[in-house]
């Protein structure tokens, strides 16, 4: 069986909620924009001991077993410190996934955050200078791969996988797009995702489906 394309464009945001709606955003049927509030964030207690659930997210209900495949193009304008965006899948505001571009030390790096009954783990990889890059997180069962790509032909190369814990079909996973600025500094910035995508696993029901994954390394200097 085929899998199926629940969301080919965003249209009119049917079937779409804001958690955390910002004072400044606008859709049409390729492209969401938005311009990030203050102070949003979404992070738990690990390494800063501080607790974010108020950056923006847009997303649509899936149920709690669903497999699927959701990719986006983001172009940013990003000019603060953690300035970032992306997709997001979340259960509840202590288990999510957030994968995408954030601005760190002046230049945009692709970035996951894992969040685990209340706990957050990030890792980093750097990109060149591009405008667009794209992102995929690919959900089968508890498992979450996730990719970035830069530029709009650019290949897809994996960045992580992922434990997201399963939980029943009756609970809801959400899944869209994120972003937030994080600093009380700024006056946040402009971001678009293009090309939302999420394409369902028609034979979730139980069916164990593996994502061929292309495995692309490369090492990273981190300093504190």
């Amino acid at each position: 069986m085929q899998n199926i394309v629940l969301v080919s464009t965003l249209l009119s945001g049917t079937n779409f909620t804001w958690y955390n709606e910002p004072k400044t955003w606008s859709i049409n049927q390729t492209t969401i924009n938005v311009h990030t509030d203050r102070n949003t964030n979404f992070w738990c207690k690990t390494y800063f001991g501080i607790e974010y659930d108020n950056g923006h997210f847009y997303y649509q209900s899936l149920p709690g077993d669903q497999s699927f495949t959701a990719t986006v193009n983001i172009r940013g304008k990003y000019n603060t410190q953690y300035d970032q965006g992306g997709l997001m899948l979340r259960t509840d505001e202590k288990n999510w996934v957030k994968c995408g571009v954030e601005y760190i030390d002046s230049q945009q790096v692709a970035s996951v955050v894992v969040t685990v009954n209340g706990w957050s783990d990030w890792n980093v990889v750097s990109l060149n200078e591009t405008e667009i890059v794209k992102i995929r997180a690919k959900r089968d069962k508890e498992a979450v791969v996730i990719g970035y790509a830069e530029g709009e032909e650019g290949d897809f190369k994996m960045m992580r996988i992922a434990y997201l814990p399963l939980t029943d079909k009756s609970r809801a996973m959400m899944v869209g797009i994120t972003c937030g600025s994080s600093k009380n500094t700024t006056e946040g910035f402009d971001i678009s995702f293009e090309h939302l995508n999420i394409t369902i696993d028609a034979n979730t029901n139980g069916s164990v489906h593996r994502f061929p994954v292309k495995l692309k390394y490369k090492r990273l200097s981190i300093t504190g």
